[in-house]
């Protein structure tokens, strides 16, 4: 995902019910032509990111995954990718603070526990 889409992505996550183009476009602000996040969001509807509902004459969009899915999801994709699964968790766990470990230790231990 381009940079342009991870950011449009974050401004919806962070509303709080669908929002329009120009309301992305003023919440995001930059240099953006309207036409450039309409793009932006029919790409990320096209991949199932986001849904869409008429509102007026414009579509108003909504986050079809929580960042907190997403994030797993990405997570899971470059894990499934890596050659070596066992090195790369390693350099992940080594690179977590001591809190984010603790926090892996427990979620890890209830997972087995079920």
């Amino acid at each position: 995902m381009g940079a342009l889409e991870s950011e449009v992505l974050r401004f919806l996550w962070r509303s709080d019910g669908p929002v329009t183009p120009g309301e992305v476009l003023d919440g995001i602000g930059g240099e953006l032509a309207y036409t450039t996040v309409m793009t932006i969001l029919t790409r990320l509807f096209t991949k199932g990111l986001v849904s869409r509902e008429r509102e007026g004459r414009a579509f108003a969009y909504r986050p079809t995954i929580s960042e907190a899915d997403y994030a797993a999801q990405r997570m899971r994709n470059m894990l499934a990718g890596a050659t070596d699964r066992h090195a790369a968790l390693s350099r992940f766990v080594r690179g977590l603070s001591k809190k984010e470990a603790i926090s892996l230790r427990q979620l890890l231990d209830e997972r087995v526990e079920r």
